[in-house]
């Protein structure tokens, strides 16, 4: 048996072949140098097989070949990349770093390109190197080229990294010396290290692949057990919200059970960031009634904030304490809390605020629905009785909605001053318009009927209509006091609840029938517009006090009205206008203070002697007494209508 090797002969550059035969007992004769590149390439193959780390499998063939084959001084392992379809340098040894990461070469470009497309090993040198490694090189590339190394290489060699008939990749050695630096025993050892370094190399991707997928698995299975957690979260936390709705507890009671989950302050309000309800979680009550007032401090101070917003849905997009309640597409309101960042867990805050929008939005249509209801029928009620087409049924239908025949009745009208350029001001749409009415119906229903329960609130355009039903118990002067009262107060609330807003608030005479409920309707309708022409700030009327000049304003025609005025006051009128004085004011305190002129001097801060010159100059001008009846009394209407209608001292002028 014989082999045939290409060497060279130790310790020498002599190319030779020597021919090692068997002795007969299975064992060759090789020489010293061969049998060191043998046991160096066993240890390399030992290293390969001994790391999955491509990494590291790459690091060790590139350190083992310059100690493996003779006269290389400089390597570069490279791989193919098929998403960009290029060979990538993974390492080198000998080349410049920063220039050889931006050397890729295309499959067939170069010799190590050409190695690798025809997945065959091959060696170069002289002359060959310019023609095949040169020529071929992209233009970008062949400008890197001469920077890749200090000096041109005079021999190279191309082994491709075969796996199973696929080039993974090529590795390229270069000699900068002489031509003749390598032998075609190198180029078989070069190969044979590729064909190991490509089975060591598919192996490591191979593992890292795995490695890589346990990796992937892992987290699927983590985000798989977060999922599970927050589906249980979120199912514990709708049963919880769910249940206190089918309880029918009400939206304070949800949003309590909400700020306990989070453990936050939370505050539900409408599409104008009017506070509906609020809480505080248990841990911040406490024993000593704190809790509201810190309630509002915390939770409405978020609501004024989001108000005062240009842009809500920027100001919404951008702060994360601001979530909006929707049922469908239509917008109910807000949820608002002070989570912010410091929240331990944000997606279980996420979880719980998704929950309890859902379940608040479902309660507040299902509010929503039975005020629009009772609101209907309170209003086709309300109908029916000012045009008088009630029937014998409708005492037994409105004793449903409150109605009590043991009581008396008062009306009260509560009427939005300009509330048309409110709307304009404030660009009002018409969802935001009926947002308002029904924030505006519910206070007035909840302030009315705590104290009076048989009252009947409903609305007509702008208007409030307020049926205050106060018992027979007392007698009827304690209860005018009591409905006068409670006109005033309705006022206060308004204004204090309000305050952007301007009401005029008109009290009817009280009724105890039926069909006098249309005519009391009438008469406060009518002061009702009165106040309107006499001020555009909050005012109240009482039709208890108009007396005669409330059967006056009945009249259409206001013509007689003006000539009444004019023929009583009309030259008195038209002295004050040419001589700029006050004398029709002097009259009316005068009749204000019922004729008391000690009193009405005191109040103008003038002598009683100026008083009673310019009591007698009145009766001069006006051709009346002061002190006779008839005169008087004509004197009084027309004083009233003047404070009714202002607009007829202008016609008199």
């Amino acid at each position: 048996m014989t082999e045939e090797l290409n060497m060279d002969i130790e310790g020498t550059n002599t190319r030779t072949t020597q021919r090692v035969y068997s002795n007969g007992k299975g064992r060759l004769k090789i020489s010293g140098a061969v049998q060191q590149q043998l046991k160096k390439m066993s240890e390399v193959t030992r290293l390969l097989t001994s790391s999955l780390e491509t990494t590291t499998v790459v690091r060790t063939i590139i350190e083992a070949i310059p100690q493996l084959i003779p006269n290389v001084e400089a390597c570069v392992l490279l791989m193919y990349d098929p998403t960009i379809d290029r060979l990538v340098a993974r390492d080198s040894v000998g080349f410049i770093p920063e220039t050889l990461k931006k050397f890729k070469l295309k499959p067939g470009e170069s010799m190590s390109g050409y190695s690798f497309l025809q997945n065959k090993a091959a060696m170069y040198s002289g002359e060959q190197i310019g023609r095949v490694g040169l020529v071929t090189l992209t233009p970008s590339n062949r400008a890197l080229q001469q920077s890749l190394t200090l000096v041109q290489a005079k021999s190279v060699m191309c082994a491709p990294l075969d796996f199973k008939g696929r080039a993974l990749g090529v590795i390229t050695v270069n000699n900068f010396q002489s031509p003749l630096a390598f032998t075609e025993f190198d180029l078989e050892l070069l190969q044979s290290l590729a064909s190991q370094a490509s089975i060591s190399i598919e192996n490591s991707r191979l593992y890292e692949e795995q490695r890589e997928s346990l990796v992937k698995m892992e987290q699927l299975n983590q985000i798989i057990t977060r999922q599970h957690q927050q589906l249980e979260t979120a199912l514990h936390i709708h049963r919880t919200l769910s249940g206190l709705a089918l309880q029918n507890l009400g939206l304070g009671a949800i949003t309590r059970a909400l700020a306990n989950i989070l453990n936050k302050p939370v505050a539900v309000t409408d599409l104008l960031f009017n506070n509906i309800t609020g809480a505080l979680p248990v841990s911040g009550a406490n024993e000593s009634g704190e809790e509201e007032e810190q309630t509002k401090a915390e939770i409405v101070s978020l609501s004024r904030r989001a108000s005062n917003q240009n842009d809500v849905p920027e100001f919404l997009e951008n702060d994360r304490e601001i979530y909006p309640i929707q049922a469908g597409n239509d917008k109910l309101g807000y949820i608002l809390t002070t989570i912010g960042e410091d929240l331990a867990n944000p997606d279980f805050a996420k979880v719980a605020i998704e929950q309890a929008a859902t379940i608040i939005a479902l309660e507040m249509v299902k509010e929503q629905s039975i005020f629009e209801v009772e609101r209907r029928l309170r209003g086709e009620l309300l109908e029916e009785l000012l045009n008088g087409t009630f029937d014998d049924s409708f005492a037994s239908r409105a004793s449903l909605l409150g109605y009590d025949s043991n009581c008396l009745y008062w009306i009260i009208l509560a009427d939005i001053d300009d509330f048309r350029g409110y709307i304009q001001k404030n660009e009002l749409d018409e969802n935001q318009i009926a947002v308002l009415k029904r924030r505006l119906l519910k206070f007035i229903t909840g302030q009315v009927t705590r104290n009076y329960p048989k009252s009947i609130i409903t609305a007509r355009s702008d208007m409030l209509i307020i049926l205050l039903g106060i018992p027979r118990i007392s007698g009827q002067v304690q209860s005018y006091e009591r409905a006068l009262k409670s006109c005033q107060e309705i006022n206060i609330q308004l204004r204090a609840e309000f305050y952007e807003l301007n009401f005029s608030l008109a009290l009817s005479r009280p009724t105890s029938e039926l069909e006098q409920f249309k005519t009391r309707y009438d008469e406060v309708v009518t002061a009702l517009q009165m106040v309107g022409t006499i001020s555009n700030s909050t005012q109240m009327i009482d039709c208890n006090k108009l007396g005669a000049a409330l059967l006056l304003l009945k009249l259409s025609d206001r013509a007689e009205l003006l000539e009444l005025v004019n023929n009583v006051l009309g030259k008195l009128i038209y002295y004050d206008h040419q001589h700029h004085s006050n004398l029709l004011e002097t009259l009316a305190i005068y009749s204000k203070n019922n004729s008391d002129y000690l009193a009405t001097a005191q109040q103008l801060h003038v002598h009683q002697n100026t008083m009673i010159y310019r009591l007698k100059r009145v009766e001069e001008i006006i051709e009346r007494k002061l002190n006779n009846t008839n005169d008087w009394l004509d004197i009084q209407i027309a004083l009233r209508l003047i404070q009714a209608y202002p607009s007829l001292i202008e016609n008199i002028r």
